[in-house]
């Protein structure tokens, strides 16, 4: 069956594009997303509070014994550990629900974000995902060794610029085999859940022939994610800049006064308005706007490379939107 050709704009711009046909179904995943990382953050910082509070009480009085330090960390040590335990899992359930959208055209009914059959899948190739580059990283520090320890015994006239000129060769064969490896993994996570089976070597297979054009995609959507988040900063630099009018009369307070007392006294007071949270909100949100994005466009290039390799779409045609909405749930297996 032959593949249809590689179109760069779909390809590095594919999560816009599957938001600009299903947007409901991109908000509904994104909106549990966040109230599953806001939940377990949430459990996180209840967790480090004791800390938090002990460090308060001291202030500049001093600071609290071991056994003082070792009580208040264990406190909160369940719900910590509950927090990063639900943050992983959470990870990969919301993984498993962007690649059924985005490499099946998939929503589960009712709560998108589930830990099922292909959540399962994922979170083997993750793995031994992690395994073969760590593994990949070792033999790159060994091929360096090795070369270098020949020269280091040879020692013979001019070695060293023999050496460095070697180095410098190797370097640039390490980094492309180092970009056609991972150009070869990126579509592993997406064909895994668009054919139901564990799939971590077939990557390469499917990006046959494009890894040019993927890298391309990658390079761009690089760039376009750092212009992103330096808009972004101003935007968040400029609300918290409104919220905290009146914490910059805190800190000018912080200048006339050693009280940490009164120091403390004016910073909570200043932190109680209610301009300052509304603010720090509509930067969070942002943020977490931003996040989704992210993820989502850079799984978008693998998905892309995986649905083109296995036939799913037509080329040039766009994605076709169920008729039924959002919340009835299609056959999974």
């Amino acid at each position: 069956m032959s593949k249809p050709s590689y179109n760069f704009i779909d390809a590095t711009f594919y999560f816009l594009k599957v938001f600009g046909q299903r947007p409901l179904s991109v908000v509904w995943i994104g909106l549990w997303q966040v109230l599953l990382y806001a939940g377990f953050g949430a459990l996180i910082v209840y967790g480090f509070w004791p800390l938090l509070e002990l460090a308060l009480e001291y202030g500049d009085k001093g600071e609290p014994s071991d056994a003082e330090m070792a009580q208040a960390a264990l406190q909160g040590l369940g719900f910590y550990m509950l927090g990063i335990l639900g943050i992983l899992i959470s990870a990969l359930m919301i993984q498993g629900a962007w690649l059924r959208l985005l490499a099946r055209d998939q929503v589960v009914g009712g709560l998108p974000i589930r830990l099922g059959a292909d959540e399962l899948r994922l979170l083997v190739v993750n793995i031994v995902l992690w395994l073969v580059i760590m593994a990949a990283g070792v033999l790159t520090f060994v091929l360096y060794a090795v070369v270098n320890a020949g020269f280091a015994m040879g020692g013979q006239p001019g070695g060293v610029a023999l050496q460095a000129l070697v180095n410098t060769l190797l370097t640039v064969i390490v980094i492309v085999g180092w970009i056609i490896f991972l150009l070869g993994l990126a579509p592993a996570t997406a064909l895994t859940v668009r054919q139901r089976g564990i799939k971590i070597f077939d990557g390469f297979a499917a990006a046959g022939g494009v890894m040019f054009w993927m890298f391309l995609s990658y390079v761009v959507l690089f760039f376009a994610i750092i212009i992103a988040y330096v808009v972004l900063s101003v935007m968040q630099q400029a609300f918290m800049m409104i919220g905290s009018s009146e914490l910059v009369g805190a800190l000018i307070s912080f200048e006339q006064t050693s009280d940490p007392d009164l120091m403390m006294e004016a910073l909570l007071d200043a932190l109680k308005s209610p301009l300052f949270w509304v603010m720090a909100a509509i930067a969070l949100v942002l943020q977490l706007i931003f996040d989704i994005f992210v993820q989502g466009s850079w799984q978008g290039v693998g998905a892309y490379v995986a649905v083109r390799h296995d036939g799913g779409f037509a080329p040039d045609t766009p994605l076709e939107a169920p008729a039924d909405s959002v919340g009835q749930a299609p056959s999974e297996g």
